[in-house]
């Protein structure tokens, strides 16, 4: 009971830090972890064990694949065909929003912040547009999509570490729709809506991006190589149950080849990127936070924590499949407005999957409706969603201060419109599996 009440107290305090953000989430989830194992019945070897390497190895593979993207100039080449099309800064910002969310279905929506963040600051002030709003919908964007597909951002892939969902399952699972095409749906509705709401009052002024600039900056070898090391990489993860190898194994493999072909191309040109460059691009200290994340989860397995809770949840699985699939949606979702999410949803994962086995239910539904909302809720606050601190700061850097009540002018809509059209959309599909 003592271990307990220490590791509940430990990670509620880790959270708490999470959200006031006083704390480097990295070094806090790190002390967290250790300061659970000195404490509880949890052993350094129990949380070693624990800690999804599978998960991390398929960030830092994806991470290192993109940032020979980057580096090729992936950013410069999407943005010079959309210039060349588009004249109207209005529909040159609207062409970004949509671009940054599909970006995102396939890129950590941190990595598509930072491609597309500064080319959308300098065509709103260019245009005489409103460059926070420029900035804040891109993010908004790039934190929709991120759990559209597998390798996105990090609430797909802790739905495989905990209840095995493969890449084909976000697109049809349990034979319907599921993550993508459902996503999809509400993304293009909300942003129809967000269009009408605000962008459309934006400057139909010409965007002053010169296209020629643009292509400058582009190694189309390197982008080559990089594009073809990521779709080899995307295409093992789709058949990975063909394959029988772990996903982290298939990226960083996909990172590994796409690294050696680089660096030889480099080595024999020297017109290639070193790889110390496309490296630079891999967020070391969201690692570190992710795998003391499942540390701290896991500990709380360990200490009983999980299993307690759990049977205080199968009141509400044995009620009306369309009120449990509710309950949580909307639980889940009023939590990741002020939790951060990924934390969050990995321990209602966790919760559910004990709960549901104890009920004698199907979990998928609440896995999904849970993933859903947790990340479209992110969109409300920063402390919530990290990308969106990320999208405030350059924004800042570049000299626009955003007020908050400027962040919620935008935040409030944007998350209230995905939150319910995506529980219209969801409810009648899934709920009637639970």
């Amino acid at each position: 009971m003592f271990s307990e009440v220490v590791a509940a107290a430990i990670f509620l305090v880790v959270v708490a830090g999470i959200v006031s953000r006083i704390i480097d989430e990295s070094i806090l989830g790190l002390s967290g972890l250790i300061i659970m194992i000195i404490l509880t019945k949890y052993t350094p070897l129990e949380a070693f064990h624990i800690i999804d390497w599978n998960v991390i190895a398929i960030l830092l593979g994806m991470w290192v694949i993109t940032g020979y993207l980057i580096e090729g100039g992936f950013a410069e080449l999407v943005v010079d065909s959309v210039a060349r099309r588009v004249h109207s800064y209005r529909l040159f910002l609207l062409a970004m929003v949509i671009l940054a969310g599909f970006v995102s279905i396939l890129v950590d929506n941190v990595l598509v912040i930072l491609l597309f963040g500064s080319i959308v600051l300098e065509a709103a002030r260019k245009a005489g547009g409103d460059p926070v709003l420029a900035i804040l919908f891109v993010g908004f964007a790039a934190n929709f999509m991120g759990t559209a597909l597998l390798m996105g951002d990090l609430p797909p892939q802790l739905l495989h570490s905990v209840a095995g969902a493969e890449f084909l399952d976000f697109i049809w699972s349990h034979g319907r729709p599921s993550s993508f095409p459902l996503l999809t749906i509400t993304f293009l509705l909300v942003v129809a809506l967000m269009y009408r709401l605000f962008l459309s009052k934006e400057p139909e002024n010409i965007v002053e991006i010169s296209p020629q600039e643009l292509e400058k900056r582009i190694n189309k070898p390197v982008l080559l190589i990089g594009a073809a090391g990521f779709l080899a990489t995307v295409t093992g993860m789709a058949i990975r149950p063909i394959l029988g190898v772990p996903l982290g194994f298939i990226t960083m493999s996909g990172a590994a080849f796409t690294a050696l072909v680089a660096e030889l191309y480099n080595r024999l040109t020297k017109k290639g990127v070193p790889v110390e460059r496309a490296l630079e691009h891999v967020e070391w200290r969201a690692l570190l936070f992710y795998a003391s994340l499942f540390g701290l989860v896991g500990g709380l397995e360990i200490n009983g924590v999980l299993e307690n809770a759990a049977h205080h949840l199968m009141g509400f699985l044995s009620s009306s499949p369309y009120v449990a699939y509710s309950v949580f949606y909307w639980a889940v979702a009023a939590l990741a407005t002020i939790i951060e999410h990924d934390a969050l949803l990995l321990t209602f994962l966790y919760l559910v999957r004990d709960a549901s086995r104890m009920a004698g239910v199907n979990a998928w539904p609440l896995y999904w409706g849970m993933a859903w909302s947790a990340t479209l809720a992110s969109n409300l606050t920063v402390a919530a969603a990290p990308a969106l601190y990320v999208a405030i700061s350059m924004a800042e850097k570049e000299g626009y201060h955003v007020k908050p009540s400027t962040f919620f002018k935008y935040s409030v809509p944007f998350v209230l419109s995905s939150l319910i059209i995506q529980y219209l959309i969801t409810l009648p599909l899934w709920a009637t599996l639970l």
